[in-house]
């Protein structure tokens, strides 16, 4: 059995404790409460299941997985309009056409596997964290991200590859540690060959989850690094998975996209979009090294702030200095370096670190659906980060607060501003009940730190004569302090979990009801549907959105680029011979600068080659002369 020393498992339900008071592993047996929250898993998902939009055909660009899957079976090729598709793995369009091939082939049968995946990747989920921390913390972190709303609107309304990759990331994560702990050759080969499966199956579902290759890795050097031995054992136990991942990954990246604009970022490979300032807007070129500071702590607000609109049913006042945003932050970071303190780490330390990694050096905005996959272990670093305070509080209480003194001094000083309406989104904007009490806990922190510095491992003494005063007039009142912190911690976890499926029943009512505003027709679509009544069938369309503008109207298509040089458009509509341009009036662009300021530029400096034929409050299109056609 190859197991570090905070590894094992134990009879009767025990679990091991490791010198920082984690539970290392737990009886792989269920206990009662195990049996609670799958049954509270399975009823989840199968709300999800039951509650999947009504909508016949799609109205976003996740047609795109279907249309791949379509022609994955009748030409067995991966892309649409003969054009390879070299940045989306194929893993989610490949199930798409398995469904397919079992003879359901429609919108409502792909939204029901991804219901099934949801309620699976939290099955698994669970089945992870189980063995990372107490039952009840486990099964809470699951319920509770299940019940949110966000996770349920992605999983009802969306084909996405979150659900799908969290299934085969938790599930790699599992059968690694059993690969582990597998005593018999037979065993290892059998784990090994299965976890070779899903380390294929994860990377051709999202290429994030490249992370599981680079934590893989990195556990295993560390391990050499600390015990020799083991670590040699446990590279030859995982070469062969590793060696398998990056031959599949290998293979993947391999492919070389098609050469339309000359134009930064995508679909270019990923490498190249890493080195944007803005992948949204790639006319702003390329990132400094000042750039990375900047992009990587906006990015870790927006996924605290995630994490607090998750798990708290509420809208987050948008504060850096907020206890919602910074507290969230804070406990992570904490977490996870506790969880690698002293040890190294396990798999599923460095897998996160390099997941996150990946999001937040990432140009392009804070994606849900990529973080979904990752939110499960930030929670439970969460747990972590506040059972490691308590511990160094107790340990290295003069530590603790020379490390935290100068951060509640600086949160302090934000919440203060921010009360001031200092930098306030809106100038009007009042700061209300979360920045009062956040400057109260960091007022309040920032003493608590001081006083820790001052008094060092003395600094426990009058809470602790304050705590003896207190435990003896509970039991007084015959009431164990434990139990009442364990009803309250139980019953905001029941509150919150109850408030969130409130919430998706009002998603699932918009679901069912095709005239709820989520089933207006998208401008995309309105134009789509416009050019496949008026224009020839052999026309070829300038679009932004090309995959749904191409699903809704059957016609060749061309991508729009994010430019505004008038230049490279008039040559590239000369090149493609585009007979149509479509512009979209948006409200929020993905891309910038939008379409029609792009297309601006084209009208002031060629305004007699285009013909406006028709124009809604929703879109424009313009047909092209002959001689720009030709």
């Amino acid at each position: 059995m190859l197991t570090s020393a905070d590894d094992g498992e134990f009879p009767n339900g025990a679990a091991k404790t490791d010198w920082r008071g984690l539970a290392a592993e737990t009886d792989p047996s269920y206990q009662p409460a195990d049996f609670l929250f799958v049954a509270g898993i399975l009823i989840l998902g199968t709300l999800a299941f039951l509650s999947r939009d009504r909508a016949s055909d799609f109205l976003y660009d996740d047609v795109y997985y279907a249309d791949c899957a379509k022609s994955l079976l009748a030409r067995g090729f991966y892309g649409i309009l003969d054009r390879p598709e070299t940045t989306q793995p194929p893993g989610v369009s490949a199930i798409l056409a398995l469904l397919c091939l079992a003879g359901g082939c429609t919108r409502a049968v792909f939204l029901s596997a991804i219901a099934v995946l949801d309620t699976l990747g939290f099955l698994a989920c669970y089945t992870v964290l189980r063995r990372l921390a107490p039952r009840v913390v486990a099964g809470s972190i699951c319920l509770l991200l299940m019940s949110s709303s966000l996770y349920f609107s992605l999983a009802t309304r969306w084909v996405s590859t979150c659900f799908p990759l969290l299934f085969a990331t938790m599930s790699a994560l599992f059968v690694a540690r059993r690969l582990d702990q597998a005593t018999r050759r037979a065993s290892q080969i059998a784990w090994g060959i299965l976890l070779s499966m899903l380390f294929v199956a994860s990377l051709m579902i999202g290429s994030a989850a490249i992370a599981l290759l680079g934590g893989l890795v990195v556990w295993i050097a560390i391990t050499m690094v600390r015990d020799r031995a083991l670590g040699v054992a446990r590279l030859k136990l995982f070469l062969a998975v590793l060696l398998v991942g990056v031959v599949a990954e290998g293979l993947w990246m391999n492919r070389k996209p098609p050469e339309e604009w000359p134009v930064p970022g995508f679909p270019r490979p990923y490498l190249q979009q890493l080195f944007l300032k803005n992948g949204h807007y790639p006319e702003l070129g390329s990132a400094t090294l000042g750039d990375i500071p900047i992009r990587i702590a906006r990015k870790a607000y927006e996924e605290s702030k995630m994490i607090a609109d998750m798990l708290l049913r509420h809208w987050i006042d948008p504060s850096w200095a907020s206890l919602l945003i910074a507290g969230p932050l804070v406990l992570i970071f904490v977490g996870w370096s506790y969880s690698i303190w002293k040890t190294g780490g396990s798999l599923e330390d460095w897998y996160f670190a390099g997941g996150d990694l990946i999001l937040l050096v990432w140009p392009w905005r804070l994606d849900e659906r990529s973080f979904l996959p990752l939110a499960p272990l930030a929670c439970l670093y969460l747990w972590r980060g506040a059972v490691g305070i308590r511990v160094l509080a107790e340990n290295k209480p003069r530590l603790l607060g020379a490390l935290w003194l100068p951060a509640a001094m600086i949160l302090t000083s934000g919440s203060w501003l921010w009360m001031r309406g200092i930098g306030a989104s809106s100038p009007t904007k009042q700061f209300g009940l979360q920045g009062a009490v956040s400057l109260a806990v960091w007022v309040i922190s920032a003493i608590l730190a001081a006083y820790m510095v001052w008094r060092g491992s003395r600094w426990a003494e009058s809470p602790a004569r304050f705590g003896d005063w207190f435990s003896r007039w509970m039991v007084t009142l015959r009431i164990r302090p434990r139990n009442v912190a364990q009803v309250l911690g139980g019953s905001l976890v029941v509150v919150l979990i109850v408030m969130g499926v409130a919430e998706q029943l009002h998603v699932r009512s918009d679901n069912l009801d095709l005239t709820s505003p989520q089933h207006r027709l998208t401008g995309d679509v309105e134009a789509a549907l416009w050019v496949r009544e008026h224009i020839p069938l052999n026309a070829v369309v300038m679009a932004r959105l090309v995959p749904t503008t191409y699903h809704h109207s059957g016609r060749q298509m061309v991508w729009f680029p994010p430019s505004s040089n008038a230049q490279i458009l008039m040559e590239g509509i000369r090149k493609y011979k585009v007979n149509y341009v479509i512009l979209i009036r948006r409200k929020k662009s993905y891309y910038l600068p939008p379409e029609e300021d792009c297309f601006a530029a084209v009208l002031a400096q060629n305004a007699s080659a285009f013909r406006l034929v028709t124009e809604t409050p929703s879109f424009r299109i313009y047909e092209t002369e002959k001689a720009v056609e030709h």
